[in-house]
């Protein structure tokens, strides 16, 4: 499903992680642990994109994802990060229903079908109380669910979670 083919990461002249390589199957887990500082963020942000791979090739059921499209790209593979500062006082399930936004037309709001997936992720992780409040005004423990009900609501195959 997720292959990485000797790839090199890092940021301006600086490679930080090189010739790495591994094949992630459907249903599998991988989980990365290092002390601060060793690549960790950097090799996520290479996986989704944010980052161009320095060298090598990452692909997705066989195919290079370096030229996807990123609607295409998001409706296959969900971010949490490991942090995250709102910008605006949306209600949580607005950042929820953002989600889905892979799946709409380029100006197109959440559809009642959209709003039901975010409700169903809010459900599932326990967290529907919060719907409408306001996402600034909750604990960072309850935005980092917040953040995953919205992974969720992507409906990726793949979710990449930065410290969850």
């Amino acid at each position: 499903m997720l292959e990485a083919h000797a790839l090199a990461c890092g940021y301006g002249r600086r490679t930080i992680l090189d010739n790495l390589s591994f094949t992630l199957a459907a249903g599998e887990l991988l989980c990365l642990l290092g002390p601060n500082g060793v690549g960790k963020t950097t090799l996520f942000k290479t996986l989704l994109g944010l980052l161009p791979p320095r060298a090598g090739e990452i692909r997705l059921d066989g195919k290079a994802t370096r030229h996807w499209p990123r609607r295409q790209f998001a409706r296959q593979v969900g971010y949490v990060p490991q942090a995250h500062t709102p910008p605006f006082p949306f209600l949580v399930e607005d950042v929820v229903a953002m989600g889905r936004t892979a799946h709409g037309s380029l100006f197109s709001g959440p559809s009642p079908h959209d709003r039901e997936i975010a409700g169903q992720s809010l459900e599932t992780l326990g967290i529907a109380a919060l719907a409408r409040t306001s996402y600034t005004e909750i604990s960072g423990g309850e935005r980092q669910l917040v953040l995953i009900a919205r992974a969720l609501a992507q409906e990726p195959r793949i979710l990449v979670m930065d410290e969850p």
